[in-house]
């Protein structure tokens, strides 16, 4: 291994290194202390309902509502059927690990004649980007592996001769350190990575500056037995019952029956709304911050601030209670009466934003400020707008001014995903991957925001505040789809046909894959060795290989 990363730092690199180096990662899934023989006995069902086969357990990868236990039956090599949990029987306290639609439909995908079967370059691309406008709507030329990996490797090395490896964008979703990819790089001398998330929106950096903890705040709410206790929870933005699937609604349907009330505060009347809102409060599109705001103004002047609270665990909510230094006038208080800019922000005030009625907005801030516990759930949507950073922590506001944190069945929190009804620490996990750590050299890092704009202008500002000149030059994707998944498609199109060379894997030809010059087919987790996923937090899955990779798709991890 050794030899290997010596030889890349040495810029000596060529296609039989980049393979033997892409393949350092791949051996992170492969678990400490199991040899292959012993993955290979673990996880299947000799039964077959009758047919011949075996039943396997499979991955179900899809970050959602639980992801799911799943089992595919393989008879010679194909996979016939799929199933979900049946392990045990199902109850409320022990659910079953059930599998949605989506889950159960891997078979069509990973099987679909849609996948990526073999590498291909862009007809009129050539070292420097050949035609570039043509990006996205080039014809395709299928090539080797041979020839992909030369590529790759010669480009790499190129374009660190010519520009420098702050050159080279690595737009990663995920975790870069279970990544083969990043490691590369990392290895190779660096690259300028991307941060910033999409899905949780700005709760992450609000609720670790706010509380101290380092994480978005999903893993601080209550689990599936705690919700039971709530007296009243609030859905906002949240709508799981469609993007959570798996168990987060069968969960809330359980808490329903404790006879918890939900009160759903979303634009439409969503399928969480239909099955689980006593009631219902419409509200205008990013405008949950003036509702918050006008039921903060309600319970000041009705004095129902848990006062005992703000005094002894928060800091900023009054004059009296500011960090050493600061304005007197930079308090909450001050803010929403309009002490000093003449704009109190009264129940009717937040209206005339949000579109809730004035009287509604009282009657929600006082049940809210009087029903103990009460949890605050919030989807990441509300906090994926302009200035979104306002939203969680208004929101983690109103629940510090009542007092409805700290305690069973409280709380203030975003939870989806697959931690949706599953917060608290995990109660089992896998262990490390066993590989070293390897350290990017290179500290560039584009806000998932900027990134369109800084490859085209050349300038990006540093989260300090550091506006830094940047010269991308070369996009690497994979685990990620940018061009359909982060804000600005049309600028990301531009931006991915001003630079030099552009390279995506993939499963499927994606839209970044459509604007790339060269495409490499990668393997879904049914056709690799096998590993663990986590479901809800006391259960861990382990899956095995289902089939052999398809056509001439290869591991990318």
């Amino acid at each position: 291994m050794g030899n290997i990363l010596e030889g890349i730092i040495n810029k000596q690199i060529n296609r039989r290194n980049f393979l033997k180096a892409s393949a350092i990662g791949a051996a992170g899934l492969a678990l400490p202390g199991c040899s292959s023989s012993t993955l290979t006995n673990t996880g299947v069902d000799a039964t077959a309902d009758g047919n011949e086969g075996q039943w396997i357990t499979a991955a179900c990868w899809h970050n959602c509502g639980g992801r799911c236990l799943n089992k595919a039956l393989v008879v010679d090599g194909v996979v016939v059927r799929q199933k979900t949990d049946d392990t045990h029987e199902d109850s409320p306290d022990f659910p079953q690990q059930r599998g949605c639609a989506r889950g159960r439909s891997h078979r069509k995908m990973v099987m679909g004649a849609d996948r990526l079967k073999y590498p291909m370059k862009r007809k009129n691309w050539a070292p420097g980007g050949g035609n570039k406008e043509l990006r996205g709507q080039d014809e395709w030329v299928r090539i080797s592996w041979d020839e992909a990996l030369d590529i790759m490797a010669s480009e790499l090395t190129r374009i660190k001769d010519a520009y420098g490896n702050r050159a080279i964008f690595a737009p990663v979703g995920g975790s870069d350190s279970l990544q083969a990819v990043p490691r590369l790089l990392s290895a190779f001398g660096g690259y300028t990575a991307r941060w910033g998330s999409v899905s949780w929106g700005s709760w992450p950096t609000v609720y670790s500056k706010v509380t101290g903890q380092p994480h978005n705040g999903a893993s601080d709410g209550n689990d599936r037995f705690r919700l039971r206790e709530s007296k009243l929870i609030i859905l906002w933005g949240a709508n799981p019952a469609q993007s959570s699937q798996g168990l987060p609604a069968y969960n809330y349907l359980q808490a329903k029956k404790a006879g918890v009330k939900f009160i759903v505060i979303d634009p439409i009347y969503s399928e969480s709304a239909r099955v689980l809102a006593d009631e219902w409060i419409p509200i205008r599109p990013a405008t949950d911050t003036a509702l918050i705001l006008g039921m903060a103004y309600y319970i000041i002047k009705n004095n129902l601030l848990d006062q005992n609270f703000l005094d002894n665990c928060t800091i900023g909510f009054d004059a009296d209670h500011l960090p050493e230094g600061a304005d007197p006038k930079d308090n909450f208080k001050d803010y929403v009466l309009g002490t000093y800019d003449n704009t109190p922000k009264t129940p009717e005030w937040a209206s005339e934003i949000c579109g809730v009625p004035a009287v509604k907005i009282a009657e929600f801030a006082q049940e809210y400020a009087t029903t103990k516990p009460a949890a605050i759930i919030s989807g990441g949507a509300p906090a994926r707008i302009n200035n979104g950073e306002h939203l969680p922590h208004a929101m983690m506001t109103l629940a510090y001014m009542v007092g409805n944190v700290g305690i069973p069945g409280a709380g203030v929190s975003p939870n989806m995903h697959n931690s949706a009804t599953n917060a608290g620490p995990a109660l089992v996990k896998a262990g490390g991957n066993g590989l070293p750590k390897i350290v990017n050299p290179i500290d560039d890092s584009i806000n998932s925001g900027e990134m369109y704009d800084a490859i085209l202008n050349g300038k990006y500002i540093k989260q300090k505040g550091e506006i830094r000149d940047i010269n991308i030059q070369m996009i690497w994707t994979w685990f990620s789809h940018n061009l359909n998944q982060r804000a600005g498609s049309s600028q990301g199109i531009d931006a991915y046909r001003k630079v030099e060379f552009v390279v995506a894997q993939n499963m499927f030809l994606t839209a970044d894959a459509q604007y790339a010059d060269l495409v490499l087919p990668v393997t879904s987790e049914w056709e690799r060795l096998g590993g663990l996923l986590t479901g809800n937090r006391e259960i861990l899955i382990h899956y095995r290989q289902i089939v052999e990779p398809q056509y001439e798709a290869k591991s990318d991890l």
